[in-house]
C-alpha cells in the first residue's frame, strides 16, 4: 500500500485473499480513493472495506492487456512473413514472364542460375534491388559478380560439389590419356596394368573410343519406387484425394513402398501447385514480404518510429487484411479515450470493438465490463499505479538481501524502517493510496 501524496509505502501483508485483505483495509478507516490493477478479489475486498471509496483501475494495466489481447489474436492472424501484393509500372510482355518464372522458382536456382537471370534481368532494365528481391540473391553478391571477369565468374558460380566432380573427371581423364598413350607406344595391356596398378578390364575399358571420364549415371535420376504409380497420384492429389487414400489404393495394386516416400512426394507437389496458383494470381504485380513484428509494433508505437514500415506498405497491408486495420483502429481509439478523458465514449466503444466478433477482444470486454466503474474512473482521474513500481522495485532488493534468513514481518518491519518519515493522519478527511500485488 502507497500513499499518493507522499509517495510512502505504508504497509504491506503476506496475502491476496479476499478476507485478508478486507480485514487489512478496515485499519485504514479513512480511505477515500484506491489506485489498483484489474483484479477482482481487490475490488471485492475494497467494497467490502469501504463501500464509498472510489476505486480507480489502472490505465497501464488496461491498455497492456489490450495490446497482449490484439498480440495474441495477430500472431495467430499472421504468419510470420506477410506476402502482399505491390502494383508495378507496366512492363513489355518480356518482363512480366521473366518476373513470374524467376518468382516461382527462384529458391531452387543454383547461384550459377541465379547469375545468368540476373545479367540477362539486368540487360531487360531491371534495377538492381529489384532483381535481388525476384531472386532472393544478396545485392553484395551481385556486385562481386559484376566485378568479376566471364572466366571467373564461371568457377564462383559452381558449387562446392560441382567443384569436386570436375577435379575427379579431369584427373580420370588424364588417366585415361596416359593409358592410350602408352597403348600407342606399343605397351601391352599386361604391362600397362602393371605400371599403372589399373585392373586389365580397366585398360581395355579406357582403350575403348567411346569411354569418358564422366560416369554413365551423373546427373542422371534414380528410379524410385513411386514411378508406376506417379500419374495416377498426381491427378488423386490435383483432385484433394486424401494422402492415406491414396496410399489404400496403390497399395491395392502393388505399391510395397514406405508411407514417408509417399508423403514426402504429396507434399512437394503440393507446395509446387500452391506457390504456380499463386504467382498465376498475381501475374501483373510485384511482391513484397512484410514481418509480422513491425505490424504487431504499431500496436505499442506511431507509425513514424517504426524502422521498415511506411505509409505505403501499411496501406497495402490494410487493403488485403482489413481485419488488422480494425484491431489498430481500436487500440488507437481507446488510446485517443484515455488521453481525452472522454468518458461518455466508452459504451460506443465496447460497442464496435464487440463487433468485431473476436475471442481475445471479447475476453477483454468482459474483464474491463465486470469492472466498468474502475475503468471509468481511470479515465476521469489522474491517479495511477505508477508510483508502486518504484516501491516494488526497492522492496525486492530488500527481499533477496535478506533471503531466507528472515521471516515476512520482519520484510515488512525493515522496508517500513527505511521509510522513516512516514506520515499520514488516519482522522484525515482524504486518504488515497495504491494498492499493488507481488510475487514474493
Amino acid at each position: 500500500m502507497v500513499d499518493i501524496e507522499t509517495h510512502r509505502v505504508i504497509d504491506l501483508i503476506p496475502s491476496r485473499e479476499c478476507n485478508d485483505v478486507v480485514e487489512w483495509l478496515k485499519t485504514y478507516p479513512n480511505l477515500k480513493v484506491v489506485s489498483r490493477d484489474g483484479s477482482i478479489t481487490y475490488h471485492n475486498a475494497i467494497a467490502a472495506a469501504h463501500p464509498e471509496a472510489i476505486q480507480v483501475s489502472d490505465r497501464f494495466h488496461l491498455l497492456k492487456n489490450l495490446t497482449s489481447y490484439c498480440k495474441e489474436f495477430l500472431m495467430k492472424y499472421f504468419k510470420a512473413k506477410i506476402l502482399i501484393k505491390v502494383p508495378v509500372p507496366e512492363k513489355p510482355q518480356d518482363d512480366v514472364t521473366v518476373t513470374s518464372e524467376v518468382t516461382v522458382t527462384n529458391k531452387k536456382l543454383t547461384l550459377e542460375e541465379k547469375s545468368n537471370r540476373a545479367f540477362s534481368m539486368l540487360a531487360d532494365g531491371f534495377s538492381k534491388t529489384q532483381l535481388c528481391k525476384q531472386l532472393n540473391m544478396d545485392i553484395r553478391t551481385l556486385e562481386k559478380l559484376m566485378g568479376m571477369s566471364e572466366e571467373e565468374r564461371s568457377q564462383y558460380v559452381k558449387s562446392n560439389m560441382e567443384l569436386s566432380h570436375g577435379q575427379k573427371v579431369l584427373k580420370k581423364q588424364e588417366l585415361i590419356n596416359t593409358v592410350k598413350n602408352l597403348h600407342e607406344e606399343e605397351f601391352s595391356i599386361r604391362s600397362i596394368s602393371k605400371e599403372l596398378q589399373l585392373s586389365r578390364q580397366t585398360i581395355t575399358r579406357y582403350l575403348n573410343e567411346s569411354i569418358t571420364a564422366i560416369h554413365g549415371s551423373y546427373n542422371v535420376k534414380r528410379k524410385s519406387i513411386l514411378d508406376p504409380y506417379l500419374g495416377e497420384i498426381n491427378v488423386l492429389i490435383d483432385k484433394g484425394v486424401a494422402v492415406t487414400a491414396i496410399e489404400a489404393k496403390i497399395r491395392r495394386e502393388g505399391y510395397k513402398g514406405s508411407s514417408s516416400t509417399l508423403r514426402n512426394y504429396a507434399a512437394g507437389l503440393k507446395r509446387l501447385i500452391q506457390n504456380t496458383y499463386n504467382i498465376n494470381n498475381i501475374t501483373s504485380e510485384n511482391t513484397e514480404l512484410v514481418e509480422r513484428k513491425l505490424l504487431l509494433k504499431l500496436l505499442f508505437k506511431q507509425l513514424e518510429k517504426i524502422k521498415g514500415l511506411d505509409s505505403e506498405c501499411l496501406a497495402r497491408v490494410n487493403s488485403q487484411y482489413p481485419r488488422y486495420k480494425e484491431l489498430i483502429d481500436i487500440v488507437n481509439e481507446f488510446k485517443k479515450m484515455l488521453v481525452d478523458k472522454n468518458v461518455e465514449r466508452m459504451e460506443q466503444w465496447i460497442h464496435r470493438a464487440a463487433g468485431l466478433n473476436i475471442r481475445e477482444i471479447n475476453s477483454f470486454i468482459n474483464g474491463i465490463t465486470r469492472d466498468i466503474t474502475a475503468v471509468k474512473n481511470a479515465i476521469r482521474y489522474e491517479y495511477n499505479n505508477v508510483l508502486a513500481e518504484g516501491s516494488v522495485n526497492k522492496l525486492k532488493v530488500i527481499k533477496r538481501i535478506m533471503y531466507g534468513r528472515n521471516s515476512f514481518e520482519m520484510l515488512r518491519k525493515k522496508l517500513l524502517r527505511l521509510e522513516k518519515t512516514i506520515k499520514f493522519n488516519i482522522g484525515k478527511n482524504h486518504f488515497y493510496i495504491i494498492i499493488h500485488s507481488l510475487l514474493l
